[in-house]
């Protein structure tokens, strides 16, 4: 067996091409370097370096060997990096949503039922990026706001969302049923820097100086206390209570205001997460009824 560190340095050897900058990258001296090559070439038992004039430079079969360095290595991160991710997934559940309020309305669900666990969350910008970590098991389960098509991933539609602007009760918007994106254009408009792909919406149809764009979620509670300048909400943030005194919400009538979330995992973790699905199931059931009333 070839010891990692002789494969590593090797790597490092063919990456940069020369002692010096390999062993300055290593933080190793020359000779030390030297040394680790000869060693390798000893227990391969075949030249892989040409030596001229004290210096060494890669033969064919040393370009061949540098390929499988390459590759053995990557070898053992991948060992590595998937016995870590089995021992995180046995203590901790990952789940990623494109939009904050799914992500905060599941959680006493994921609470309830995986009360061994420790839930990590994280809010993203878009469903590909969802999409990329649970297939690379950086999630185990995520909340998109598109029906994916991969036949590899279980879904369970979850929940809608509308986006309202509110504004003074003494607005001109203020008596309107809805609004369009095209007639916010010049307002200046607060708005959370933390609302997932929203922020693309509103980037999509407004320009930057529109959006005073607030990183701090107290921040930006101030500025709606102390102003009367107008801030994105959406209906569910209403329907929980989120509604200022003094002000209205009127629902952004633009097509791509209004969200579907479906919350997916792998197709193979469905039985594991069973419990989960089946209390998204209910509470869209739940919501559905309450709307047809």
């Amino acid at each position: 067996m070839i010891e990692t560190y002789l494969l590593e340095q090797f790597a490092a050897f063919a990456r940069f091409g020369t002692l010096l900058k390999a062993s300055e990258e290593l933080h190793i001296t020359q000779p030390t370097l030297s040394r680790s090559m000869k060693k390798l070439e000893e227990e391969l038992g075949v030249s892989i370096f040409h030596r001229e004039n004290s210096k060494l430079s890669l033969n064919e079969t040393g370009k061949v060997a540098a390929e499988y360095a390459k590759k053995a290595l990557q070898a053992n991160q991948d060992l590595i990096d998937h016995v870590l991710a089995h021992d995180r997934s046995l203590r901790t559940v990952s789940i990623g949503s494109s939009s904050p309020f799914p992500i905060n309305e599941l959680m006493p669900t994921l609470q309830e039922y995986l009360t061994e666990k420790t839930i990590l969350t994280e809010l993203v910008d878009t469903d590909e990026h969802l999409l990329t970590g649970l297939k690379n098991r950086r999630y185990d389960i995520i909340i998109l706001h598109s029906l994916p098509e991969d036949k590899a991933l279980y879904c369970q539609r979850y929940m809608d969302e509308q986006i309202c602007l509110t504004v003074d009760e003494n607005h001109s918007f203020a008596k309107k049923k809805s609004i369009s994106f095209a007639e916010m254009r010049g307002m200046r408009i607060l708005v959370s820097g933390r609302i997932g792909f929203w922020m693309d919406i509103c980037k999509k149809h407004l320009s930057e100086s529109d959006l005073l764009i607030q990183t701090s979620s107290e921040a930006l509670g101030e500025l709606i206390e102390a102003s009367t300048l107008p801030f994105f909400n959406s209906d569910r943030m209403i329907e929980m209570g989120y509604q200022t005194p003094g002000r209205v919400s009127v629902p952004i009538g633009d097509e791509d205001a209004h969200a579907t979330y479906w919350a997916a995992c792998r197709t193979s973790d469905q039985n594991k997460y069973r419990a989960i699905f089946n209390a998204v199931r209910s509470y869209t059931l739940r919501h559905k009824t309450r709307n047809s009333r």
